[in-house]
């Protein structure tokens, strides 16, 4: 397998990604896409597992995360983010020579709004989409979400960085419940220094506004669609929300025994579910395939 990362710049927005290159001729395409917070790195073990069976990868930040640029100019609506993660997807297809392909689109957390957002814009090029823990919806109550668009709520933002991210304890704390356990330090510091960077506050007052708009008819796309949630996610709670099922009935739904980063923490699990999916969804086997051999780790 090899890797490269790539940064590009799309109207002086700069981006980041990475491609995971399998040794034999790849026999399918899968994009990745971390959610707000997290890092492209965060695929690094999965991706690996797939390119080993044939997949070429790659693994994008959204706009403003991971070491893209961040600030208050960065866009965080789901429409701009679509094109991005098009774009970044047609420069990889560029380079290698090749024409129009046809992806599965994999989106974790809020990033799953923009993977619906991308099959709106280019249908033809989705062969299925894999939601991991997919946050559709604000995290607090309307009332709160105006208050949080005044200057008021800047200052909350900006006291909840500094208790959160900015200290180490707090960033520590808020880290050991989004991974369900202990993490290394140098996975710690690696995501501590993607975040501690000046704009990150007002990047994410603008995600809050912005980040989490996205029109009814993106909900109704059609085609092979996979929904996993983990079981002990201690940030969304461990059920998968009830307005996500009623808004896409037609999802194949599972529950794992993870925490929210699940695609790092259970990548063997994950890895065993998308071989069999994948294979499905282009028709070469019915589903549900034989269910994944891995164990189930108790965290």
């Amino acid at each position: 397998m090899r890797t490269e990362e790539i940064r590009l710049s799309f109207q002086g927005l700069r981006v980041r990604f990475r491609v995971f290159t399998p040794d034999a001729q790849a026999t399918r395409r899968v994009l990745m896409v971390s959610s707000p917070l997290a890092d492209a790195d965060a695929w690094t073990e999965l991706a690996g597992m797939l390119a080993a069976n044939g997949c070429l990868c790659v693994a994008a930040e959204l706009p403003g995360y991971g070491a893209s640029a961040c600030g208050a100019g960065v866009f965080q609506d789901n429409d701009t983010r679509a094109q991005i993660l098009w774009g970044i997807l047609d420069e990889v297809e560029r380079r290698r020579g090749e024409k129009q392909c046809v992806w599965h689109l994999i989106g974790h957390g809020s990033a799953a709004a923009a993977i619906m957002m991308m099959t709106l814009y280019q249908a033809d090029s989705v062969k299925s989409r894999v939601l991991i823990s997919p946050v559709f919806d604000r995290f607090m109550p309307y009332p709160l979400q105006l208050l949080l668009e005044t200057p008021v709520g800047k200052k909350l933002i900006d006291l909840w960085f500094r208790k959160k991210i900015l200290d180490r304890r707090g960033f520590a704390i808020l880290v050991r419940r989004v991974y369900g356990g202990r993490v290394s330090k140098a996975r710690m510091e690696a995501l501590r220094r993607s975040i501690c960077r000046r704009g990150m506050p007002d990047t994410l007052a603008r995600l809050m506004r912005e980040g989490y708009r996205l029109p009814e008819n993106a909900y109704q796309s059609k085609g092979p669609l996979m929904l996993i949630w983990g079981t002990n996610d201690r940030i969304f709670g461990g059920q998968l929300p009830a307005r996500v099922k009623k808004r896409l009935p037609d999802a194949e739904t599972h529950m794992l025994r993870a925490a929210h980063m699940s695609m790092e923490t259970d990548a063997d699990i994950l890895n065993d579910y998308l071989r069999g999916w994948f294979l499905f969804s282009e028709g070469q086997e019915k589903w549900p395939v034989k269910k994944p051999a891995a164990s189930q780790k108790k965290r």
